[in-house]
């Protein structure tokens, strides 16, 4: 494949690259520290906010204006037409589109954060998270680690990871109250994200796995669910049921299938669960999460560079409870059986399925 093909990759020459382990520590630390993750999240929030906010017809497309994304994006597909005023689709508006993507920034939000306070746990002075979180490829990996933060120590545990023996800060009676609120902050929030993910509480890490492979719908009065089984009648939610269940998901919303495990020797069943997505909730939520991953970076960064003097931004504001008593619509899930888990068949042993054959080859 010669250079620049399609998927071509041209390797660095591996005699040019660091040769001792704190050279690599410290392009590793280059390439980590470069941009703030916080930022990437912000960005994409308010791209969500200017996305709900869009009137049909807003937009007006210039497609000779070739040094907009869309005069190039078009210049790539050549002769193919565009019905620039036909919106992409007709099952989405922009405010459910919206609740998709806010419900997707915040787990990712969530995840984050998590993520970098488990690699917190395992800090080595001098070094950045990244090897710690490249070696977090199993599901375990992460809700393992967090399960600390569901305990009745979950404030010690937040301040070992946030706040390092080590660390020297402003030692004014003003600045350690406010560090005191922001560690109550951290360890509301932190432990709220450990209730949503965990398999265990709310596992809303679930309904993320599903968007990505874009299996959402929005609830809707005259939505049933049928699940015909040769033994069993089919079986749809009556309209007391789908009345009960709106009043609890009160705003837009996603719906996926998840599985239903039982133990080890149980076939895993399903379960068709509803999630409320209201996108100004979620936000909200992100917003929190956002400055926590900040704070977590930036902490990161004073533990990688010793002896750096360093700015930390900081919140306290809005806890939990607050930000719940601010809308009606809190993260609240509704779930309907389809497919109870079973018992897997009992293996037959070897002689009673030498027998079987015996008998099905005399036949």
């Amino acid at each position: 494949m010669a250079l620049n093909d399609p998927l071509s990759i041209q390797h660095i020459n591996v005699e040019a690259s660091p040769a001792t382990s704190e050279a690599v520590e410290d392009l590793l630390k280059e390439h980590y520290y470069r941009v703030d993750p916080a930022e990437y999240f912000e960005r994409r929030l308010w791209g969500i906010i200017a996305l709900a906010e869009l009137e049909p017809g807003s937009i007006k497309w210039d497609p000779k204006d070739t040094t907009s994304l869309f005069g190039q994006f078009k210049a790539i597909l050549r002769d193919k037409k565009f019905a620039l005023d036909v919106p992409p689709g007709t099952t989405l508006n922009s405010k459910t589109m919206a609740s998709i993507e806010s419900y997707t920034l915040m787990q990712h939000v969530i995840e984050t954060a998590l993520r970098l306070f488990v690699a917190g746990q395992e800090r080595v002075t001098g070094n950045s998270p990244m090897t710690t979180l490249l070696n977090m490829r199993q599901a375990a990996d992460l809700r393992e680690p967090i399960k600390p933060l569901l305990g009745a120590r979950a404030r010690n545990v937040v301040e070992s990871v946030m706040f390092p023996a080590e660390l020297h800060h402003e030692e004014s009676e003003h600045s350690k109250q406010l560090m005191r609120r922001h560690l109550d902050f951290l360890t509301a929030w932190l432990t709220f994200f450990a209730r949503f993910y965990s398999e265990g509480d709310f596992n809303g890490a679930q309904g993320n796995n599903q968007l990505k492979h874009g299996a959402t719908t929005s609830p809707r009065d005259d939505l049933a669910v049928a699940l015909h089984l040769a033994d069993a009648p089919p079986k749809s939610l009556s309209a007391k049921e789908w009345s009960d269940a709106s009043a609890i998901i009160n705003a837009e919303a996603i719906t996926y299938v998840m599985q239903h495990r039982a133990g080890s020797n149980k076939i895993p069943g399903l379960i068709l669960r509803t999630d409320n997505s209201d996108p100004a909730t979620n936000l909200g939520i992100s917003q929190v999460g956002i400055s926590i991953v900040r704070s977590l970076w930036q902490m990161s960064r004073v533990v990688a560079y010793p002896l750096t003097e360093g700015n930390y931004d900081f919140d306290y504001s809005p806890m939990p409870d607050e930000l719940f008593a601010a809308t009606t619509k809190p993260p609240r899930s509704i779930m309907q059986t389809l497919l109870q888990a079973s018992s897997k068949p009992k293996k037959q042993s070897v002689t009673a399925r030498r027998k079987k054959l015996s008998g099905n080859h005399r036949r």
